[in-house]
This record gives structure tokens, C-alpha cells and sequence, in this order.
């Protein structure tokens, strides 16, 4: 593990660095960031970093301390909350027992809380005990996605680190230097991860079938445009399996008509389903010049959103976007 594996979050790796560099260690970080942004695998090269044996801002990787972080199984590591849940009050008794103990082989222990937002109002309470009289040799680390839902008497005494989107760009990146993959799919994961590094890398891997879905919902259009009307009466099952899965088909379906106006105006470059590029160029000599579809599905998704009926918007939907075809 080291701080470059970790792709973005620069200055944020920076600060952290320097603080190491400076002996300037909080007793406290709040990590935040939305899910997959890489909060827990920051924490983890950051306590790597303080328990490193050659005491270097960077991990050797080598070192007893170091291996067994790699495994996360240092005895002055503490991961509270591993499966995510509620956090109890005797979840943070079983911390303070912990943390005013000394290390047992390192100069210090460190604590990291999963989903710290999920702290009871006892265990919340708690803990803001424990942050007053904080012990010089322990680093604890809470982890969250959102720090207004933490006591404001919490955050006040914690040193405050919030992750940051990465760019397409270096996902990509990211994504071409560690996955066997082509330029185009690493494209593609960048921009539906919508700059979350874990959320790109499980597009890559599998575990998130989004780039399969997306063909399933490029062909459905073509259907839909290529079909008369009485396809939309065919594709109400369809549609009603799917009700949860409505926004990921709107911004796929949308992302598909931007790629066509994109066509349609001489930018191909600009592109994002490189891989169905002939089909776009297809669509593109049907739509209609001035074209609302864009507008209307973005209506659509609000309409869902405010308990509109579903069947009804769904239907006005895939009208609305035969009609901008001829």
C-alpha cells in the first residue's frame, strides 16, 4: 500500500504527508466522501504511515508493522464498525477500554470508524468524552459520508478531510495503468463513475453490471424509435421491472441523445458510446433539427421524483422521444 495508489485526492495526500513530516499528528480526522470514494483505503496507508517502523511519511511496505497492516492485522489497528450497522454505545465502551491501554507493539494505535454518521445519540455522546481528553499515543479516524449528521461537538475537535471527485481524466488513467482493459471501456467507466475511483473500478471488474445495462437501454431505444406506438403499450412489464433502476435508464438514454446531437453537429470526438458509434451516426440522421428530447426526459425524471404516476410519465416518455424522430 502506498499514497500514490490511492488516484486524485492530491492535496489531500499532501496535508497528510506534511503532518507526518512536521510531527503535527490530529488526534482526530474526520474522512468524508461519498461511498467508494476511497475514505477507508486512505485511512489504512495513513495508519500505515504511522506505524511504519522506519518512521517515513511513505510506507516501506517491508517492515513487520507494514505487512501486517497490508493484512489488516496490526494489534494497535482498530477497525470499529466492519459491517457498517448502527454504532451502540458499547461499541464505543469497547474503544475507550481499548484506546487508554498502551500499544502493543507500535508507538501508537490507531482507530477507524466506519460510517461514524451511524453512532447512536448514547454512543455520540460517548465518544465526545473520549475526543476532550484525547490520549497522546492514539489516532482515531472516523469515517463518513456526510459530517453534518455527526455531533457539531464532534466535528469541531477533529481535524476535517473532505475527498474530492477525481477527474475522468485521471481515472482513466488510473484505470489503463491497473486493469487490462481498452482505452473505450475505461472511457466509459470513467464517466458513469461520476468521479468515484471504486465505483469506475467495479464497472471494469464486473461487479457492477452498468456498462451491460447500458447496452440493454441503447437497443431498447433503437426499438423504441424504430417501432410504432403500440411498443410502448409491449414495454410497460419492462418498464415496471425496472421502476428502481428508472434514473440509471434516463441518464443512459440522455447520454445516448447528447452523443447524437454531438454527431449530428460535426463533433464526433466529443462522444461518449464510442462502441456504438455507427448506430449513433444512424440515430443522428433521424432526429428531428430542433430536437427537445434532452428537456423532456429531463422532465420526466422530475416528474417521477414528485410521485407523478409512474405508468403514465414512463408512456408520455417513450412518446415524446418517437415523436422526435422521423
Amino acid at each position: 500500500m502506498h499514497f500514490s495508489h490511492i488516484a486524485g485526492q492530491d492535496e489531500i495526500k499532501k496535508t497528510l504527508i506534511n503532518s507526518i513530516n512536521n510531527n503535527q499528528i490530529s488526534h482526530c480526522y474526520i474522512f468524508e466522501g461519498p461511498k467508494g470514494m476511497g475514505k477507508y483505503d486512505l485511512a489504512l496507508i495513513f495508519a500505515q504511515a504511522l506505524l511504519c517502523k522506519n518512521k517515513n511519511d511513505i510506507p516501506c511496505n517491508k517492515c513487520q508493522d507494514c505487512l501486517k497492516i497490508n493484512s489488516e492485522n496490526h494489534p494497535d489497528l482498530h477497525v470499529i464498525n466492519i459491517e457498517e450497522t448502527t454504532i451502540k454505545r458499547e461499541d464505543i465502551d469497547e474503544l475507550i477500554n481499548s484506546i487508554y491501554k498502551k500499544p502493543y507493539e507500535a508507538n501508537k494505535k490507531i482507530y477507524i470508524i466506519k460510517e461514524a454518521q451511524e453512532m447512536t445519540p448514547q454512543a455520540a455522546n460517548t465518544f465526545l468524552k473520549t475526543l476532550e481528553e484525547p490520549p497522546k499515543d492514539s489516532v482515531i479516524i472516523l469515517l463518513t459520508t456526510n459530517s453534518n449528521l455527526l455531533l457539531t461537538t464532534i466535528v469541531s475537535r477533529c481535524q476535517h478531510i473532505k475527498l474530492k471527485n477525481v477527474s475522468k481524466e485521471t481515472i482513466k488513467s488510473h484505470l489503463m495503468d491497473n486493469y487490462d482493459i481498452s482505452e473505450e471501456i475505461a472511457e466509459l467507466a470513467a464517466f458513469y463513475s461520476k468521479g468515484i475511483l471504486n465505483k469506475a473500478i467495479n464497472i471494469v471488474s464486473g461487479k457492477d453490471n452498468l456498462l451491460k445495462f447500458r447496452e440493454e437501454i441503447i437497443k431498447l431505444f433503437d426499438k423504441i424509435i424504430n417501432s410504432d406506438s403500440e411498443i410502448i403499450y409491449d414495454l410497460e412489464n419492462y418498464f415496471e421491472e425496472q421502476k428502481d433502476n428508472i434514473d440509471s435508464i434516463i441518464e443512459i438514454m440522455m447520454t445516448w441523445v447528447r452523443d447524437i446531437m454531438f454527431i449530428k453537429n460535426n463533433m464526433e470526438e466529443l462522444i461518449i458510446n464510442k462502441d456504438f458509434k455507427q448506430l449513433v451516426k444512424t440515430h443522428g440522421e433521424s432526429i428531428k433539427n430542433n430536437s427537445n428530447i434532452i428537456e423532456n426526459l429531463q422532465q420526466t425524471s422530475e416528474n417521477i421524483k414528485s410521485n407523478v404516476n409512474y405508468k403514465l410519465a414512463v408512456d408520455n416518455m417513450l412518446l415524446r422521444i418517437q415523436e422526435e424522430f422521423r
